[in-house]
């Protein structure tokens, strides 16, 4: 009568394991490995099941990785303000030493004392250096306003790199799109090897940033070229029978007196000169030679 009520045999009931199947598995809790044995998996620990699903799992690891992300910015946020212009050095710097540190910074938060040391010791040779240089700059005032304006105006006719080469100084327009835009760069006088030594190079505010062991007369040497382009030109022209901007041999009269020939006049801006006491000496010059051939 009562048969329903009676106690089943538990071990016969199938019981359903809580959590999710093993992706890695299959839930069967052994897993074959690269050597062909199988063994204990090593990601459910044999059990066959997880206690979360794969999103659930995929959320939990997004959330972890958007919390490190933010744990990183804290920890500079706060380095920041304990140590601000360390910070600043540590950010703005392009070497490897530099990105090591702040990526410490990002993960423990703070730097070591001899490390906090070596950076604020770089930070205060590298505005020695930059004080140097300025006052290296500010003293080495030079007068580029001509010879940059000529440039100018060479860019302008379709010269590329326009430059004025007068045998012991090479003066050329450094690229538009680098980091000197704008400046000349100043080489000096050819050497055995054919190479000209870099003294330096000049912005367009005409502040000199003069490379090593370049002594005074030299400076002195660059700034009256600088400023008197023409002056230059023509007395380089009359003492190497060439052209400073095209390299070229002079080949006329005209171009002999002017000290450079018509094109590059035209293309720099030049005055082209041609006087009428020259002519008439070439005149009777030629009619000079002309009497004593007969």
């Amino acid at each position: 009568m009562f048969d329903d009520l009676a106690t089943r045999d538990l071990s016969t009931v199938a019981i359903k394991k809580a959590g999710y199947n093993c992706p890695r598995c299959g839930g069967t809790g052994r897993y074959t490995y690269a050597n062909g044995n199988t063994y204990k998996c090593g990601k459910c620990r044999g059990t066959g099941r997880l206690k979360t699903s794969p999103q659930q799992r995929l959320k939990a690891r997004a959330y972890s990785a958007k919390a490190a992300i933010k744990q990183k910015a804290d920890n500079v946020e706060e380095f920041g303000k304990r140590e601000p212009a360390a910070l600043t050095w540590l950010t703005s710097n392009n070497s490897d030493f530099a990105a090591s540190l702040l990526d410490q910074v990002k993960k423990k938060g703070d730097l070591s004392p001899k490390q906090l040391q070596a950076v604020y010791q770089s930070i205060a040779l590298e505005a020695d250096w930059a004080k140097q240089r300025e006052q290296k700059a500010t003293q080495t005032q030079i007068d580029m306003t001509d010879l940059l304006d000529r440039f100018a105006l060479a860019l302008k006719a379709g010269i590329k790199r326009p430059k004025v080469n007068t045998g012991d100084l090479l003066f050329s327009l450094a690229p538009a799109h680098g980091r000197n835009a704008g400046c000349v760069y100043v080489k000096g006088e050819k050497d055995a090897y054919g190479d000209r030594p870099y003294l330096g190079k000049i912005t367009p505010e005409g502040k000199f940033f003069a490379g090593p062991n370049v002594e005074d007369d030299v400076k002195q040497r660059i700034a009256e070229v600088g400023s008197d382009v023409v002056g230059s030109a023509k007395a380089h022209g009359a003492q190497h029978n060439n052209c400073c901007f095209c390299s070229r041999d002079l080949t006329t009269d005209e171009s002999v007196s002017n000290g450079y020939g018509p094109i590059c006049a035209d293309r720099y801006g030049l005055p082209w000169v041609v006087t009428d006491e020259f002519k008439q000496a070439k005149a009777a010059l030629k009619q000079a030679n002309k009497e004593a051939a007969s």
